[in-house]
């Protein structure tokens, strides 16, 4: 099981104001989303995932436009209800690793009696996501890139 950084990602109300931010004021460059897929309660409303997430996310090369990124992107305050989750990942931000094995992620945080919410395949296309916060309050994702949509 490895597990290595891959994202930051950053909450604001104001997107444009973050996205000037770190376009004009750092210079990073924007790079294509990866591929959203619809909340649960967007696919009740009739919205796709891609129309959905355009307002409410940016993605940024922070070193390398694979696996080191930034993530900026709107704060919801009530994303954990409305998708019947106990973690909020989108409330103060968070920074994420990638594993190549989640569910062995999962039984060391186990083992090791750290709580944590499965998400599963929810924000991105493939990717198998978990949420947890450390000791000091910190929120952290693990995620591992799967070959199906399937957990």
């Amino acid at each position: 099981m490895e597990i290595r950084l891959h994202h930051v990602n950053v909450t604001s109300d104001d997107m444009g104001e973050l996205g000037k931010f770190y376009s004009d004021a750092l210079g990073l460059s924007e790079i294509p989303s990866p591929p959203m897929i619809a909340t649960s309660r967007s696919e009740d409303s009739g919205e796709s995932g891609d129309e959905e997430w355009a307002t409410r996310a940016r993605f940024y090369d922070a070193g390398d436009k694979d696996e080191l990124q930034l993530h900026a992107t709107r704060r919801q305050a009530y994303l954990a209800l409305t998708e019947g989750h106990t973690v909020n990942p989108l409330i103060g931000g968070h920074f994420a690793f990638r594993t190549d094995d989640i569910h062995a992620v999962m039984e060391r945080l186990r083992q090791h009696n750290i709580p944590f919410d499965d998400w599963g395949i929810w924000s991105v296309k493939g990717w198998y996501q978990i949420f947890l916060t450390d000791p000091a309050g910190n929120m952290i994702e693990i995620h591992q890139v799967m070959e199906t949509d399937e957990g």
